[in-house]
């Protein structure tokens, strides 16, 4: 192994487990002044003769320290040479990689610039336009590697303001992986907007399995774009959503009951249609009695219960670690078909959304024949509110910044985000040798 020859008061410094001289030249020294030079000075690259010593450089770097290179010049040609300090400026990138990192990972959690500058202080002063201008190019130039096999895909949009100004993100995720396929921004997110973003990650001409929310100009653009190739699924969430959304917030027993018969068609609601059906039938004698007083403080009282019941429910299974048991196809048919039977009886809201799932039953079912296919656009949900959560749809000032916090979201779900090869205390440690005298 190389070793230089230190002074006996530098000596410590070589049982610093972290740094190596393995890089340097065998006939490399470090004198009593701590001056980087060859034990014997090299010939001149021009004539050829031994040169001579000629003091050195120093080159600092605040907060670290510094280092002398040795000077040369050749006694004939007055040719000038310096050590090769190649090393020195590896240690400094090397140390800059790792803050870069630091720097990611604070504001992937959405730590302000103003918030990480501050923190820097404890580790290695910086200022919050130099942490700026680091984690910007540092993001710029990260390369994340293109996902292959796309079979299935979750396609979603979300609206933002970067300056009151309205924006539009257009996200594709692939289903095996949750990785992003694609995530920009654009002006608008008319048909050909769409068209265009799709032409720029997906192949046309191959079977793909896509999954979006209820919008009504979806089906059309897919259509279009990938002709006899697409299988649509429509987000059964989103459906669920519209359905509660037909109900009153304060809704009777009885509201309440046609809710979950409807929530029942894909999902299996029984036992909350079984608790309901028992209520109602209390509900009606109360009504009977025409007691206005008693009957409001019952339906408080039986709501109340049926929403901890709800609560247990899901509970339950989070231990469990399940989801809401999905109906197999044929049983779907069978409520939808029975609910469809009595479509008359029902109140205007709810025949227009059974007729809505009728016009759109061969999307909302498009999962039961792919295997593997996902019925809900969960995924893409789930990555939004991981990449960019409500509250903080409106704070970037600029594109740029919006754009960042998308790609970091990008490099998280890659596993490439946090991912270093050294610690922040070993590449500080690395400087040992050259830290400034006090």
């Amino acid at each position: 192994m190389t070793t230089l020859d230190y002074a006996v008061l530098n000596l410590k410094y070589m049982s610093s487990p972290s740094y190596s001289f393995e890089e340097f030249s065998n006939d490399l020294e470090c004198t009593a002044d701590g001056i980087f030079r060859r034990t014997v000075p090299p010939p001149c690259p021009e004539c050829g003769v031994l040169m001579s010593r000629n003091g050195y450089n120093t080159y600092c770097k605040k907060y670290i320290g510094s280092i002398k290179m040795g000077r040369y010049i050749c006694s004939c040609c007055d040719e000038s040479l310096e050590e090769d300090r190649s090393f020195w400026e590896e240690l400094k990138k090397g140390l800059f990689d790792v803050l870069d990192v630091f720097y990611q990972q604070l504001r992937f959690y959405n730590v302000p610039y103003k918030g990480i500058s501050a923190i820097m202080k404890l580790v290695f002063p910086r200022g919050k336009t130099t942490v700026y201008n680091a984690f910007t190019e540092s993001v710029e130039k990260t390369y994340i590697p293109p996902v292959e096999d796309i079979r299935i895909v979750h396609y979603d949009e979300q609206h933002l303001k970067i300056s009151g100004t309205q924006k539009f993100r257009l996200t594709l995720l692939d289903g095996a992986t949750g990785r992003p396929i694609a995530d920009e921004l654009y002006a608008n997110k008319d048909s050909e907007t769409v068209k265009s973003f799709l032409a720029e990650y997906l192949d046309p001409d191959r079977r793909t399995f896509i999954v979006t929310d209820l919008a009504p100009g979806y089906p059309g653009i897919f259509d279009e774009f990938f002709g006899d190739n697409v299988i649509h699924q429509l987000c059964l969430l989103h459906l669920n959503k519209l359905i509660a959304g037909n109900f009153p917030r304060n809704a009777t027993i009885e509201q309440e009951s046609m809710k979950y018969r409807m929530l029942n068609i894909f999902y299996n609601r029984d036992a909350e249609i079984k608790m309901l059906v028992e209520m109602a039938a209390e509900e009606e004698q109360l009504i009977e009695q025409n007691d206005q007083k008693k009957y409001e403080a019952w339906l408080k009282e039986k709501i109340a219960a049926f929403r901890i019941f709800l609560h247990d429910q899901e509970l339950s299974r989070r231990r469990k670690e399940k989801n809401l048991e999905q109906r197999p196809y044929q049983e779907a048919l069978e409520i939808f078909t029975a609910l469809i039977a009595e479509i008359e009886s029902f109140e205007e809201p709810v025949q227009k959304r059974l007729k809505m799932i009728e016009k759109n039953w061969k999307g909302l079912t498009a999962f039961y024949f792919v295997e593997g296919a996902p019925a809900t656009n969960n995924l893409v949900e789930n990555y939004y509110g991981a990449s960019l959560k409500t509250h903080h749809k409106k704070q970037f000032r600029t594109e740029e910044g919006l754009k960042n916090q998308m790609k970091l979201s990008s490099m998280k779900r890659a596993g490439i985000l946090g991912k270093c090869k050294d610690t922040i205390l070993n590449a500080f440690s690395r400087f040992i040798p050259f830290l400034s005298p006090g």
